[in-house]
């Protein structure tokens, strides 16, 4: 039985404790990274998994590696977790491993992109753009605008709202098509693909309004064919041979009338496809991710049955949180065809508390998409507190094909 220390406390986090139930786990979710590493010594830590890229992308794998000696972590170090922290690095790394993916320009500076997207728009082109902030953005960082104000609009929120100093803009090419997201073990030499999986972003149903963390994701779905999932497997592997990249890496990919097309790399599990890709895999966690780290190669066995979630959020996200705390009550009548993994709950005197922002996910597994959505939405009300919401439409977009795997 092994010591795990996981970074981060959401839904995510606990599906990953969940598939390591059989060792001791602890929880922290402060970037500070004194106190990780006196955690480490503390709990005579064995493996640390940070699970946000807020602890990847600052370097906390480099951070620990150099004073703790005996301490494993399982994800890139901060130069390969630029592949997410920075969006001008990732498309240059496509770029240079000829990875499909949509044509774009950068620009360092607020000015630079502001006079581009007047000259852009001054021409009236009929191409539209993608706009997305080169670093962190919590999933909220991609603008999709439909005229010169709401550009305008968005680089200014963008500059206003930068999590760190402004890192630049990136301006894509609109690619149009359906997305789906990929996952991969990596074990610094090759890319195992996990399920695909989809996730719903946009706060309303029919994905209308602001981006989000996740409102909700399916899985396994049939978007690309073997022969495509083949081609992005190749392609994964050479960006995990080129950065010798250990970890999850996650790829957004379009799927076009022309081909597919990569869109992003994250460096970690999403937030929600983590509780319903987890949920499907049946080998041990602990062994893929302790042979990842070796550089071993990986065996790794899915179920066959279907995933699905629902995030219950409040009706102010992604605008705000609350100020006090409001209570959380739950049915004890909840089916036990559907789990629950809280996110931002706390428990005081024996009753729940939320201050809002995404609440909980509900996940459910069967033997379809449709039969999971069933379980979840036919539990969802047995949920209550003050300001409670929840996207309608998870997977009613999703039509059944034949499972591609790879």
């Amino acid at each position: 039985m092994n010591n795990i220390l996981i970074l981060g406390n959401g839904g995510r986090e606990k599906v990953i404790s969940e598939k390591l139930k059989n060792h001791n786990i602890h929880f922290y979710s402060e970037n500070h990274f004194q106190k990780i590493k006196q955690i480490c010594l503390e709990k005579n830590i064995d493996l640390v998994i940070p699970s946000s890229e807020v602890y990847l992308c600052s370097g906390i794998k480099d951070a620990l590696q150099k004073t703790l000696k005996n301490v494993k972590v399982y994800g890139p170090n901060k130069f390969q977790a630029k592949l997410e922290g920075s969006k001008y690095f990732s498309k240059k790394i496509m770029n240079e491993l000829n990875l499909p993916t949509a044509e774009f320009a950068y620009f360092k500076t607020f000015n630079d992109v502001s006079t581009y997207l007047e000259t852009f728009y001054r021409k009236k082109r009929e191409q539209d753009i993608v706009i997305k902030y080169s670093g962190l953005a919590k999933g909220k960082g991609v603008y999709l605008p439909k005229d010169y104000q709401e550009a305008k609009n968005a680089i200014i929120e963008l500059h206003q709202n930068s999590l760190d100093n402004f890192k630049g803009i990136v301006v894509e090419q609109k690619l149009v098509g359906t997305e789906v997201s990929v996952l991969a073990f990596c074990n610094g030499n090759k890319a195992y693909l996990m399920p695909q999986a989809q996730d719903y972003k946009r706060i309303y149903d029919n994905d209308k309004g602001p981006n989000t963390g996740g409102m909700g994701a399916i899985c396994p779905v049939n978007v690309l064919t073997k022969e495509e999932l083949i081609l992005v497997n190749n392609y994964m592997d050479t960006v995990v041979k080129k950065l010798h990249y250990n970890g999850v890496l996650y790829a957004g990919i379009m799927k076009t009338n022309n081909g597919i097309y990569f869109l992003e790399f994250n460096c970690r599990f999403g937030d929600p496809e983590a509780q319903v890709i987890l949920n499907l895999l049946e080998s041990d966690l602990y062994d893929i991710i302790n042979d990842s780290i070796k550089n071993k190669p990986l065996t790794i066995k899915w179920s066959n049955n279907h995933a699905a979630t629902v995030v219950l959020s409040h009706v102010d996200y992604p605008y705000s949180k609350l100020e006090e705390p409001v209570k959380v009550e739950i049915s004890e009548n909840i089916d036990n065809t559907v789990k629950m993994y809280y996110a931002n709950i706390q428990e005081k005197k024996n009753q729940l508390y939320t201050t809002g922002g995404r609440v909980l996910n509900m996940v459910s597994v069967d033997n379809s998409i449709q039969q999971a959505l069933e379980n979840i939405y036919n539990n969802i009300y047995k949920i209550t507190y003050n300001g409670v919401f929840y996207r309608r439409d998870i997977g009613s977009n999703y039509k059944i094909k034949n499972k591609n795997k790879i």
